[in-house]
């Protein structure tokens, strides 16, 4: 699609196409929503935020952390708000798969205050 679109200088609305896969084929869409996020030559084709709601609209935690965890990756201090967001949604949610992000220590800019809150809440005491 994306090569298609480039072709033929078309402006492709991503987050249309993301919600009609999301709704039959969820994981051609989280593949697709990370291949736009990969995006050409450095530059996504669709912001991450979008990508986000789309998905959590659809009550898709499993695949928005599996989009996040892989967007989030370079662990840079201009993505703190997403990694607070991805923990804080896995922490009310999904409270071991919160814990295993954090133990793998892959993210640094997150709001450690709220997070830790939200661990609290969750039982996990040691973060």
């Amino acid at each position: 699609i994306v090569a298609y679109v480039k072709k033929v200088g078309y402006q492709a609305d991503y987050s249309n196409l993301l919600q009609s896969m999301l709704m039959s084929n969820p994981e051609g869409a989280t593949n697709f929503a990370k291949s736009l996020l990969e995006g050409q030559n450095g530059q996504p084709l669709i912001d991450v935020n979008q990508v986000v709601k789309v998905f959590m609209e659809q009550n898709r935690l499993q695949e928005t952390t599996s989009i996040l965890l892989e967007a989030l990756k370079a662990n840079r201090p201009d993505q703190a708000q997403l990694q607070t967001q991805l923990l804080a949604m896995n922490l009310q949610q999904a409270p071991k798969v919160a814990e295993a992000i954090l133990q793998m220590k892959m993210f640094t800019h997150y709001d450690k205050a709220y997070i830790g809150q939200l661990c609290e809440k969750a039982g996990l005491m040691q973060w």
